[in-house]
């Protein structure tokens, strides 16, 4: 584990302690509003889904996994929305994005809430693609 402490001028203190603990990162994820996740790549996308898991909102480049897995708020049908995605690759971007998420959790905590319990409730599992496919490969070999 590596840690760094520092004292500021007003006598503050801020730390950073490097390491991995999986009970740790689950209480983060349990006491955050918004998992934010501007990848450049992302094959897979497990951190918006475990955020999502634990009612967190996530705002996501969209990029690989994470473009299948978040569908924006805006644009999306009522109560479809789990997040907030961006395009770009810049700081406005993210920053647009954050920015909305930011605006609708102040604005209008009832509905922030309802997709935060939206997303508690999402299903995140393999059992719907799985017989998806299942389907398919029966389907090209007759049974």
């Amino acid at each position: 584990m590596a840690a760094l402490s520092l004292r500021s001028e007003s006598g503050s203190e801020s730390g950073l302690k490097i390491f991995y603990s999986e009970a740790l990162s689950h209480q983060i994820y349990a006491a955050a509003d918004i998992v934010l996740v501007p990848s450049m790549f992302e094959p897979c996308g497990l951190t918006q889904m475990i955020g999502m898991r634990y009612g967190a909102v996530p705002v996501v480049r969209r990029t690989g996994g994470l473009a299948d897995t978040v569908r924006d708020v805006e644009g999306a049908p009522e109560g479809e929305g789990s997040g907030y995605v961006f395009d770009g690759t810049d700081e406005a971007s993210l920053y647009g994005a954050l920015d909305r998420a930011l605006k609708d959790f102040k604005a209008d905590p009832a509905a922030w809430g309802r997709l935060s319990r939206r997303n508690l409730r999402a299903d995140v599992s393999w059992a719907a693609p799985g017989a998806e496919y299942v389907g398919l490969y029966s389907s090209l070999h007759g049974g």
